[in-house]
């Protein structure tokens, strides 16, 4: 956010004549560069004019001689400072800046005009708020910015936050969104290695649920959206590089603790609740750096751990204190099933507490000058985190849940990174900077209580739906392993050619994956009454196991996925006033691996019999089903799928208090892996899947006995048959051998003005983003459609006008799929897809004791398929639409419209030299959109993700037994439509199908304060710090404030059950399920967002800190 390390210059026009310096090294790095112009008494160049950069605090010497245009350029320096930087030249003179600072990722000007036998020195003070090596978008975070922020919760989201372009979208969960593009597409890279998720599974883009490295061991944070450097990957969503500390020539360090008591520093929510997700959540750590050789050889160390107890259920049964009371569960329902269910020797847990989450976070780091011209830096952490996951449940919808603690689970992480870097100055005119880099990444998902048990959900009654309890290991962690080792190696040099920086070089990316992962290999029964779990009578049972001649290594997806990048690009100073940067990036992915062949699948339509390790058959019900294979080969990956990016870019300084810049250019995201390896896991043939019960009529009486032991399943049948014949279904996971990892075209333009005052800035910066290739899951296994519906939805279901399947008739869906077959998820292209941004800003730099900045950012953001899941089946299904497999562009599950960002510190030294400080930061943005669906899978497509058709009148559809005892009354008929009538989101849509993500919950408002105080230490340049951070401060205020509304995942809300078709075409809605007391029509209203923090309450932070 402040430019403190960027010198300031009071000309735009003298700082870029060196634009020349404005190319960085390469993007995602970890050093800084400084460059400039030095000419003589009459503006005239210096040429050959030895220039000698020197950083104070670790004597680290780097030294560059002026060309015949008197530009000189350094690389590879340290990041921060200060800096001095002296030209001199026998005959004409010699001049020294002080205090210049260096910002990662990023050259700063410094122009020296001398005279002859000129010796004088130049202090910088204050900080340039025009960039004018600036030519894309982004923000930059100094340790000082990080230490005025509030940080409520020292997470990477409220670093990242600061840039008005990215924005939390989920509080509770913690994921954030750049300029509405997939979370799962940022880069997070802290000294060159991989700081985000290696696998694709989080939400918040991590790979642990807290900051991978300790926030105070981080120096700066340089953020991007739009950084048109050839050597920037991954650019599709927000770049985001950080580097560490590193010692210096004197010893400094900290100790620090944080502290949080739940019971007495978080507040009650608005029904006077207390959190009772945790009770204390503490954090411990120290960093000491300095010389080990001064001036040559420094080391950094820092170490934290951090630990949350009394970890428990915010949920329980309806006459219970909980957080969240599930309706429909009683403390006696509980202690009946509980009580079933250790008679059958299962162990079903409680609704208590979880085990202690436990993190250590470790790094040492050794920077090595190893002489004027060569540098080199070693970093090597560690992080392990024990985390527990309590499984809630839900308390909204027709089937609400309770999870007993043998439901929840704990994932045990651990990552190791090393990264070694060198930074060379071979002449005046070339330089390079290498990197290499390992880390590895293990995660073991297990049961919190029992050991692995089969997944029973018990309903209180006797139907399909309703409320219920889950015991039993979940169908995720029956069988669920996980580690990435994950090779990076960086190359790029720079030539110094007149007016042109000519830069090349290339990386390499080798991620060697093990991900084991089989759902419902513990088995999954459903019983619908408490009766019928005592007598194991149970409505379905659903297992997946190895198919014969595999086991569970065979099931895992093994494989190493490589991706070479080559770059070459020019930054040319074409007139002291415009400089431009043009280059081409060639991104080649390789996997070399590839999916077990499914013989099946791969073979021509219409073949059936046994094909050795699968067979196909036909349907013995349906003629009109579809039968064989699908003629293509289930072995599809990126290999080869090469994806050429041209970029390029511009500064123009208008005058010297104004600059235009802009830039074009294509990017692509890494594809997590997990979407890569799910054809790995799911190839069809080497497990084999049972559904047997109600949900699957086909098989209505194939029932083996209820088996309480999770590791000694027994398939139906007892013989086990080879997939896709007998009851044994094949589901698949396919990648589309033209898949492209997901393309964007950014287009940017951006306007800076100094003001005359305070020395601000105001800023407007526009950005378009074009889906050159967006991702769009297919289900190729719906079958021929079998009718259309009264909305011109197509119909999947056995009988279009018939009952709606999933409300207890026998109406099959997916009638026309092949029965060897269940799911089969494509992962394609699409070509559709855009986000446009405009943000209006003003920005004061920290100056006089106070700094301030606000912002404002309207945006829009459209896409097919959202991403929202890991998994193949669930990408796929958390998706509402109005035909399954349609290329349907709709608003973003990321899509924030609006937002206003302000900041402000105050910082003055009441006491001596001891600070006081005030900082606040306000969040505004726009709510979460959502969308209107029905109740009941209506289109038979086995899918509850049908969008609701919003009728214009009441001739349009009709009600279930309208006007009759047990059925619609007119009193509730007419709430509905009165409902409608005062939405005004369901009034535009009215006579149409709800457009997804139409909705929008309300305004988001977070304001956060800091507030701390430096104290005497007990040595010479010791001081101690006590500070408290106030997370959403206005719900302090008022406990109706400050809190996040949203539709239940995936962003839905249920407008009424469709029960069939009536004689005259029309839908017959059957709103019962969503009746008040009263008889009137009341939807489930937006549910406060907060599950696994305490994410809509005010809560604070207290840090004591010693610093010497």
């Amino acid at each position: 956010m402040t430019d403190r390390n960027r010198v300031r210059l009071s000309k735009l026009s003298v700082a870029l004549i060196a634009a020349l310096a404005a190319a960085p090294v390469f993007a995602q790095s970890t050093s800084a560069g400084v460059g400039g112009r030095v000419v003589d008494a009459s503006g005239q160049p210096v040429a050959g004019a030895e220039v000698t950069i020197v950083h104070a605090e670790s004597g680290t010497v780097s030294k560059a001689v002026t060309d015949a245009n008197g530009r000189y350029a350094a690389r590879g320096l340290r990041v921060g400072g200060p800096y001095t930087v002296t030209v001199n030249k026998a005959e004409t003179g010699t001049k020294t800046t002080n205090n210049v600072y260096l910002p990662l990722d990023k050259v700063a000007q410094v122009d020296m005009s001398i005279a002859p036998q000129e010796l004088a020195a130049v202090t910088v003070t204050g900080a340039s708020v025009i960039q004018p090596d600036n030519k894309g978008i982004a923000t930059t975070l100094s340790r000082e910015d990080m230490d005025r922020m509030p940080a409520p919760d020292r997470s990477i989201q409220n670093i990242v936050r600061a840039d008005p372009r990215i924005v939390i979208t989920d509080r509770d969960r913690g994921a954030f969104s750049a300029n509405g593009q997939n979370f799962r597409y940022n880069s997070i890279t802290v000294d060159t290695v991989n700081a985000g998720d290696p696998f694709g599974l989080n939400d918040n883009g991590l790979p642990t649920k807290g900051t991978p490295i300790s926030q105070d061991a981080i120096q700066e944070y340089n953020i991007s959206t739009a950084n048109y450097d050839v050597a920037t990957r991954r650019g599709v969503g927000a770049t985001i590089n950080a580097v560490t500390k590193s010692g210096t020539n004197e010893f400094h360090g900290s100790a620090y603790f944080v502290y949080q008591n739940a019971s007495s520093m978080v507040g009650e929510n608005a029904s006077g609740k207390k959190w009772e997700g945790y009770d204390k959540d503490r954090t411990a750590g120290i960093t000491l750096g300095g010389p080990i050789v001064k001036d040559k050889l420094f080391f950094f160390v820092s170490l934290e751990k951090q630990q949350k107890d009394g970890i428990g259920s915010i949920t329980g049964p309806a006459e219970s204190n909980a957080t969240l009371k599930v309706p429909g569960i009683s403390q006696q329902f509980i202690n009946d099933v509980t009580a079933a269910a250790t008679a059958k020797g299962l162990t079903p847990g409680d609704n208590g507490q979880a085990p202690d989450m436990d993190t250590e976070r470790a790094l040492v780091k050794f920077d090595w000058n190893i002489n004027d011209a060569h540098r080199a830096s070693l970093r090597l952490s560690q992080t392990t985190e024990f985390e527990p996951i309590v499984v809630n449940g839900t308390v909204t919808g027709s089937s609400p849940r309770l999870a007993l603690s043998s439901n929840w689970y704990t994932l045990d992480k651990k990552s190791t990174a090393y990264a070694l870097s060198f930074y060379d100055d071979w002449s005046d005119s070339f330089s390079t900077e290498t990197s290499v880099a390992y880390s590895e990444f293990n995660q073991d998902r297990d049961p919190m209580v029992g050991g692995h048990q089969p997944s029973i959900l018990v309903r209180t009654g006797t139907t399909n739906s309703g409320p219920g309890i889950f015991l039993g290991t979940e169908p995720p962690t029956h069988a669920n392993r996980l580690n990435v080792k994950t090779w990076n190696a960086y190359f790029a040099g720079s030539y110094y050619l007149g007016d042109h920086v000519i830069k090349g070089g290339v990386d390499y990316q080798s991620d060697e994956l093990y991900n084991l992962f089989l759902q419902n290999y513990n088995g999954a029964y459903e019983f619908n009454g408490l009766t019928n779990f005592v007598n194991n009578q149970y409505n379905r049972y659903q297992l997946a196991t190895p198919a014969a001649g595999y086991d569970l290594n065979n099931v895992a997806a093994v494989l190493t996925t490589k991706q070479f990048g080559f770059f070459v690009q020019d930054t040319w100073q074409v007139t002291d006033r415009l400089s431009v940067q043009y280059g081409v990036r060639y991104d080649i992915p390789q996997i070399n691996d590839t999916p077990t062949f499914n013989p099946c699948f791969a073979a021509a339509p219409g073949t059936t019999g046994d094909l050795g390790p699968c067979g196909l058959r036909a349907s013995t019900t349906n003629s009109n089903a579809a039968v064989g294979g699908y003629g293509f080969s289930n072995q599809g990956t990126i290999d080869g799928n090469d994806v050429i990016q041209p970029r390029a870019s511009f500064n123009f300084m208008i005058d010297e208090n104004s600059q235009l810049r802009g830039g074009a250019g294509l990017f692509v995201s890494n594809t997590p892996a997990v979407w890569l390896g799910n054809p790995f896991s799911n190839n069809g043939v080497a497990v084999a899947t049972y559904d047997i019960g109600a949900f699957n009529p086909a098989t209505p009486n194939v029932t083996p006995p209820f088996n309480p032991n999770g590791s000694t399943q027994t398939p139906p049948g007892v013989t086990l048959v080879d997939p896709g014949l007998g009851t044994s279904t094949m589901s698949l996971a396919i990648v589309d051998p033209d898949f492209q990892l997901p393309t964007v075209a950014k287009y940017t333009l951006g306007y800076d003005y100094q003001l005359p005052f305070l020395d601000s800035v105001f800023t407007v910066e526009a950005q378009h983003i074009d889906t050159i290739k967006g991702i769009k899951y297919d289900n190729i296994n719906l079958g021929a459609p079998t009718g259309v519906l009264p909305d011109g939805r197509l119909a999947y279901q056995r009988n279009p006008n018939g009952t709606t399947t999933g409300t207890g008739g026998t109406n099959q869906a997916r009638w026309n799929a092949n029965p060897s077959f269940g799911q089969n998820i494509l992962l394609t292209n699409t070509d559709k897809g855009y986000a446009d941004n405009l943000t209006f800003a003003w920005k004061k730099p920290f100056a006089n004791d106070w700094s301030a900045s606000i912002s404002y950012t309207i945006s829009d953001a459209k896409d097919v398929n959202p991403g929202t899941s890991s998994v193949a089946a669930s990408s796929y299904g958390n998706r509402d639409w109005i035909n399954p497999n349609d290329d349907y562009l709709a608003t973003s599950n990321y899509s924030v419209p609006q937002r206003l960002l302000a900041q402000f510190t105050y910082e003055h030294a009441f006491f001596g030299e001891y600070a006081t400080r005030v900082s606040a930061l306000y969040d505004g943005h726009s709510g979460a959109p959502y969308s209107w669906v029905f109740g009941n899978d209506v289109n038979g497509d086995s899918s509850f993700r049908d969008l609701a058709y919003i009728p214009m009148n009441r001739n349009e559809i009709s009600f279930v037994n309208a006007g009759q005892p047990g059925g619609t009354s007119q009193a509730s008929i007419d709430s509905f439509f009165a409902y409608i009538a005062n939405n005004d989101q369901l009034v535009r849509q009215q006579g149409s199908i709800f457009d997804r993500n139409e909705g929008r919950a309300p305004w988001v408002n977070q304001l956060d304060l800091s507030f701390s105080q430096e104290i005497p230490g007990f040595g010479e340049g010791h001081k101690g710090e006590i500070r408290l951070d106030i997370f959403n401060f206005l719900n302090l205020l008022n406990k109706d404030w400050g809190v996040e509304h949203r539709a239940s995942f995936p962003l839905e809300r249920t407008l009424a059950n469709v029960s069939g078709i009536d004689a005259q075409g029309r839908y017959v809605y059957d709103i019962r399920p969503y009746l008040d007391g009263n008889g009137n029509y009341a939807p489930t209203a937006l549910p406060v967002n907060e599950n696994f923090n305490p994410s809509q309450r005010w809560a604070a932070n207290v840090t004591l800190r010693y610093e010497f």
